[in-house]
């Protein structure tokens, strides 16, 4: 057989199955976005950065590639932890954006308040938040008495959590009701 031949065959194989690996590089993932009202900045005894959001729209939007959903504010807790988020800070003076790590986070008893436990992030290597990346700025930097709103972008990676509700049950004010991501709310 050709020398020719046999190279170019063999240059074909590593082509197509390098085009494949690269394809597989990345999980696939979705966003979620929480708006708020005004926040505030604390720190805790651990040394970890508490960002409290009052007045939280009872509603999430989970942003997929073939659509949008919305969820009750309650599942934001059922997302596994670390998370990376962009939280931009919204005013008269313009937007300020800042990348974190969301280590854990907290809903208050009647779903108003939200509060993250956050680290800050130097820099960010990801897909989804890259956007904001270039116009982030230090959280420390960012003085929340100007701010009017904020809105959180979170990255969640496409695994399934393990503590997640599923099922289907009947309820009084609705006829049949799913629960979880592929479920629908009345």
């Amino acid at each position: 057989m050709d020398h020719g031949l046999m190279r170019g065959l063999f240059c074909l194989f590593l082509l197509v199955s390098l085009a494949g690996f690269c394809i597989a590089d990345e999980a696939p993932g979705y966003s979620v976005y929480i708006q708020g009202g005004e926040s505030s900045m604390t720190e805790d005894a651990d040394g970890l950065m508490l960002v409290t959001i009052q007045d939280v729209v009872p509603y999430i939007c989970l942003e997929f590639e073939k659509g949008d959903r919305l969820l009750p504010i309650s599942d934001v807790t059922i997302f596994q932890f670390p998370l990376y988020a962009a939280l931009v800070f919204s005013g008269t003076d313009g937007d300020s954006v800042s990348l974190i790590q969301i280590s854990n986070l907290s809903l208050s008893d009647d779903n108003k308040d939200l509060t993250l436990q956050i680290n800050p992030l130097e820099f960010y290597e990801g897909e989804m938040l890259k956007g904001y990346a270039h116009d982030a700025i230090a959280i420390e930097k960012i003085s929340t008495e100007t701010h009017k709103s904020i809105g959180v972008y979170m990255e969640v990676p496409a695994q399934t959590p393990s503590n997640i509700r599923v099922g289907c049950y009947y309820e009084s004010n609705c006829i049949y009701k799913c629960v979880g991501y592929i479920g629908y709310y009345c």
